[in-house]
């Protein structure tokens, strides 16, 4: 620490995608790329090249699986399930069988047919503006890496394992990097390339690691062994930060742990606010095990089930007995709270071996997914619709349809719904007639004519995601434009004022189940705005309801017309950052 104090201070400016302050030494992890050597194979030689392929797969489908078991007994399935789309990728049937042609064809070793056909597919990706394809080229290239130094006998060194806890630097972090690490010496991590939403900063999220990603040129900035700090919160990273700056985060930390503690005692109040006036606080989830046990005790609800995280993990689309078994298994778990189902979302920005396709389209993520390819394939819809309804008959379900675009649409798959409920009634199924039905808004055309789609509708979810991204036109995990996805932009403020009015106009509940609905910042806006529902991760409650009840309505309303009338984002962003500031400040440090 000494010699520390006695070098410059250099700060680092990236994306905070997990929260939380962390100091200590940095390690940096040179991502060196494995080349494949390229030579001939003797006829007399090629059945023991292909056994040898045989075992690196074996091998490598074996580590992915103890990687995953482990991070399953750290962070609960659902998280560690990311492993599953890695599995996918390993034992893809298309890269299978082009190896083995070219290696037939050719004659070359198979790691060189291998990592041909790899390379072949990565630059296939590389032409598709999605944002799933790209968090895939990543999977792609994790899973064929690992393959590779098999085929090559490379053992894998654990970092860390008899050294002091760390600071990992990493020009791209990937999943398959946490199992060279000891999870318990990673006090945080900093890496050039990722978003909020790619597989590092979820699973660092779960794991409770702050993480600070999209910070340019970090690998060559900082130097194994130098003292970092990390900002996870405002995506600051500080090299060899001055005494007064390590003072002032070690206040801030000691202040943020006092702070949840007191979060946490207000789970049991009711979700009310200040004045009276209810809200409800609820969980995204993909599984029925991310329903932690006591979570239902303290939340209202499950806002959102995104169901196709169920189809992720399979080869086919799953037959309507094994969907009904695990939404009724989600329905259980709400303990007769409200649970919103979501149909399925498949498409452009979802699930390779499913739908490939869709990978002839010129720009999937604006293509056949969500509701389009449901309505295009009606076997499909009419399978899930069956088991939604059926899971019915045990909760509160609700039926919320992703992506609508028009009227048109809430009307084509109402017609569906009412199909699916004559053909579980001629086959003598229960389930609830009167099942509340709603949409996700999330593309302008939807948010512009709330007005009109709430008279097909029950309820209102908005997906501020993909909302906010269409809007500005940013794709949030590019990044190159990742500065411009800006939840607090005048458009996207003035967007979701509209949408909210135009559906409490028609006397129809608004919901939010995007990253900010558990952002505190804004959620006193949206209250204003009159938002009624929040769903979010379970981590986030405890500070979400704590800050609602805190609040009166006029305060909110206030502020909202305060804020509607703002025309840069930085004024919006520090007038809602000074009025939670004033806000909380009674009542916490």
């Amino acid at each position: 620490m000494d010699d520390q104090n006695t070098k410059t201070e250099n700060n680092l400016q990236g994306l905070g995608v997990a929260k939380g302050i962390a100091h200590g030494e940095a390690f940096v992890m040179l991502n060196r790329e494995l080349k494949a050597p390229v030579y001939e194979i003797r006829t007399a030689d090629r059945p023991n090249e292909i056994r040898r392929f045989q075992d690196a797969i074996i091998k490598t489908k074996n580590e992915i699986n103890s990687l995953k078991a482990e991070l399953v007994a750290a962070i609960g399935e659902s998280e560690a399930a990311i492993f599953d789309a890695h599995l996918m990728v390993l034992e893809d049937v298309a890269i299978m069988q082009e190896t083995m042609a070219l290696f037939e064809k050719e004659s070359f070793n198979i790691e060189y047919c291998y990592m041909a056909v790899v390379d072949k597919f990565i630059s296939a990706f590389e032409k598709i503006d999605d944002p799933f394809i790209k968090e895939r080229i990543g999977d792609l290239k994790d899973v064929s890496t690992r393959v590779l130094r098999s085929l090559l006998g490379i053992e894998s060194v654990k970092i860390g394992q008899y050294s002091d806890a760390m600071i990992l630097v990493s020009s791209d972090f990937t999943p398959s990097d946490f199992s060279l690490v000891d999870k318990s010496k990673i006090l945080g991590i900093v890496s050039e390339k990722g978003s909020a939403t790619c597989h590092t900063a979820i699973l660092s999220r779960s794991l409770g690691i702050p993480c600070v990603v999209g910070v340019a040129g970090v690998v060559e900035q900082i130097s194994s062994g130098e003292f970092l700090l990390v900002d996870g919160y405002n995506g600051k990273v500080y090299v060899n930060p001055s005494d007064e700056t390590l003072s002032v985060y070690n206040e801030l930390e000691s202040v943020h742990k006092e702070n949840q503690k007191i979060f946490d005692a207000s789970l049991p109040s009711p979700s009310k606010t200040a004045d009276g006036c209810d809200f409800n606080v609820e969980i995204n989830i993909s599984d029925a095990s991310d329903v932690v046990e006591g979570t239902m005790n303290y939340c209202d609800g499950i806002g959102l089930f995104r169901t196709e995280n169920f189809f992720l993990n399979t080869a086919s689309f799953p037959d309507e007995q094994a969907q009904f078994e695990t939404y009724k298994a989600a329905v259980v778990a709400a303990n007769g709270k409200p649970i919103i189902i979501r149909t399925l979302d498949l498409g452009g920005d979802k699930n390779l071996t499913l739908m490939k396709e869709l990978h002839k389209e010129e720009n999937p993520f604006m293509g056949c997914r969500a509701i389009r390819f449901c309505l295009d394939h009606p076997e499909v819809f009419l399978t899930q619709l069956r088991a939604i309804l059926r899971a019915s008959v045990y909760g509160d379900v609700k039926i919320m349809l992703p992506m609508i675009c028009s009227i048109r649409e809430v009307e084509r798959a109402r017609v569906f719904i009412e199909k699916a409920k004559e053909q579980l009634t001629e086959r003598g199924e229960p389930f609830n007639k009167d099942i509340k039905v709603g949409v996700m808004i999330e593309v302008p055309s939807a948010a512009f004519t709330v007005d009109i789609i709430a008279d097909s509708c029950d309820f209102i979810s908005i997906g501020t995601n993909d909302l906010v991204q269409y809007l500005l036109a940013v794709d949030r995990v590019n990044e190159m434009v990742a500065h411009l996805y800006e939840p607090y932009h005048p458009a996207v403020i003035r967007t979701l004022d509209t949408i909210v009015s135009s559906a409490r106009a028609k006397g129809i509940p608004v919901g939010i189940c995007g990253e900010i609905a558990a952002d505190p910042i804004f959620t006193p806006l949206l209250l204003g705005m009159g938002v009624t529902h929040f769903s979010m991760s379970a981590t986030s409650i405890a500070e979400i309801k704590f800050l609602l009840r805190r609040l009166t309505m006029k305060e909110a309303v206030e502020l909202k017309n305060e804020v509607i009338g703002m025309k840069r984002s930085r004024h919006i962003v520090n007038r809602l950052r000074s009025f939670h500031y004033e806000s909380l400040r009674p009542f916490v440090k």
